[in-house]
């Protein structure tokens, strides 16, 4: 017999607004965004400079609240969530993936990858460590593990991030232009690899990008324009 009952979305958001500014200098970021993101989708978030994609993005992953509208985290709403238990669900639930990397420089990949893990108090060291060795190997990594950020190419360090988004296993990833500043070649690679970790894992990905590869390989993609949203 087949349920009718309907799996909740990862993240969901209704009537979402968010503006910057006061009064006559106001800008309006978001417009009554409607977004669903259900278990293991890839979406490509795409639109010009300017069209709301970063204050869309961190909406969804709770590093701002909207002026009016809800957000609904496995059910959870996180509009009614204090800082600090959004912190909780930041640190548990949700990766992140940054187009400058944001690496720790005087630690190497294998410290960086399990950094988030110790800081967050998700287990001892020596788990730590071995789930981080795990993933670097998981992005090709593992023979690299020992050299720092310098020491590495763009690719190879937006691997190290990808590691790092990934090592608490987050169920949804939120990547800002994560191929924005490799050449092409690293880019197909990068996009190859956060595909397979797609499917590998039933990750959720949505990632903002420029890139009419990456939409045209994503499961979905969204386009934004002026705050609103007009859905592919």
């Amino acid at each position: 017999m087949t349920s009718n009952i309907r799996e909740l979305p990862v993240i969901a958001l209704s009537g979402v607004n968010k503006s910057y500014g006061r009064n006559e200098n106001s800008v309006a970021a978001l417009k009554a965004v409607n977004i669903e993101v259900a278990h293991g989708e890839f979406i490509a978030l795409c639109g010009p400079s300017g069209a709301g994609k970063s204050t869309l993005l961190n909406i969804l992953s709770g590093i701002d609240r909207p002026d009016s509208g809800t957000i609904m985290f496995f059910g959870k709403m996180l509009t009614a969530l204090s800082e600090q238990q959004l912190a909780v669900i930041r640190s548990h639930y949700l990766g992140f993936i940054f187009q400058a990397f944001n690496l720790i420089p005087v630690l190497n990949a294998l410290d960086n990858v399990c950094y988030p893990l110790l800081l967050n108090g998700h287990c001892r060291k020596k788990e730590a460590r071995a789930r981080a060795q795990h993933y670097l190997d998981s992005v090709g990594l593992a023979q690299l593990a020992d050299r720092k950020p310098g020491q590495l190419s763009g690719g190879q360090q937006q691997r190290v991030a990808i590691a790092r988004a990934l090592v608490h296993q987050p169920k949804l990833v939120v990547a800002d232009e994560p191929t924005g500043n490799l050449d092409s070649a690293t880019s197909e690679a990068i996009l190859d690899l956060l595909l397979d970790i797609n499917q590998q894992t039933g990750t959720a990905f949505i990632i903002s990008t420029h890139s009419a590869q990456l939409k045209a390989r994503a499961g979905r993609s969204i386009d934004i324009r002026d705050g609103q949203i007009d859905e592919n």
